[in-house]
């Protein structure tokens, strides 16, 4: 029986070019997508940091790649240097350095190609995927520092003062911090970013609906409770709750052409099935990167 394969996609995530014990995996990465060819090769987030420099040079290493290319942003892309806002990096300054090496920022523009519809979205993390057994207060997260890591490092003592009848042993044994609280200005709350991009991406698939026969999605964060890592140690539990939005897996669940989506961000390989749609996080490391081929 013939099979007929209308394109073939090319999907990796979390190369983080910036890091020195990652560029040896994307460097042979790049090769393989280099010499397996495809119609379009997908960059599902955190292709870098706030340095523009390793950005680029890690997007020039797919530059004989003959197909699409396309750049969706994750978390530590939208790290800031001096004197720059996450949100104007997000709608400006990405999308030119990737055109400038050839790629198309898929958040801001989505593709159809073919019988198939592409669309990309960063993501982001509005606490609706948190551990709700590790018991933290909410305001902990929105600080984004575990009640052990605030009394450490002596930060936010009113939450500890605030919460100090509701904090265990167990909570202030958690000494974690997630780094976005450093080095992301987005000049609104998480959830209003959330708002904004399930808006957005709730239009692009709207739009491709009815010119294709199938879609495809490509989030960096997670948009479905059955990708977070389960069973992990309380330090690497907090960070559930910056892994995703279920408010943009409802989004996606939403579009009955949707077939497939893609995510990175967690490290952690994982497939499942959610209703009509298959999820695959990539789950590349900083040291191994893991490339998914998608024929449809």
């Amino acid at each position: 029986m013939l099979i007929m394969v209308d394109m073939r996609i090319l999907i990796t995530a979390d190369l983080h070019y910036d890091i020195a014990r990652s560029r040896p995996g994307a460097d042979q990465l790049a090769r393989q997508v280099r010499r397996e060819g495809g119609d379009a090769l997908v960059l599902v987030g955190d292709t870098a940091g706030r340095d523009p420099a390793p950005l680029r040079e890690c997007l020039r290493l797919f530059s004989d790649f003959g197909g699409l290319r396309l750049f969706v942003p994750g978390n530590h892309c939208l790290w800031c240097r001096e004197g720059e806002n996450s949100l104007d990096r997000y709608n400006r300054l990405l999308a030119g350095w990737a055109a400038e090496e050839g790629f198309t920022l898929l958040d801001h523009q989505p593709h159809a190609l073919g019988s198939t519809g592409l669309v990309g979205s960063v993501g982001w993390y509005d606490y609706s995927l948190a551990h709700a057994e590790l018991g933290i207060p909410r305001a902990f997260y929105e600080a984004k520092i575990a009640p052990g890591a605030a009394e450490y490092y002596g930060r936010n003592p009113e939450l500890l003062e605030a919460y100090r009848d509701e904090l265990t042993d167990r909570h202030l044994a958690i000494a974690a911090r997630w780094m976005d609280a450093v080095h992301v200005r987005l000049g609104m709350t998480d959830e209003a970013f959330v708002d904004l991009l399930a808006d957005k991406l709730r239009r692009q698939l709207d739009d491709l609906h009815p010119r294709v026969e199938r879609i495809v999605a490509f989030l960096h964060h997670l948009p479905f409770a059955e990708l977070v890592p389960q069973d992990r140690p309380d330090r690497f539990a907090f960070a559930a709750a910056f892994m995703g939005s279920s408010r943009l897996g409802r989004v996606l669940l939403d579009c009955p052409r949707l077939t497939h989506v893609y995510c990175g961000h967690s490290h952690w390989p994982c497939r499942a099935q959610v209703e009509h749609l298959a999820v695959i996080n990539i789950g590349s490391t900083y040291v191994d990167k893991r490339l998914e081929v998608l024929e449809v």
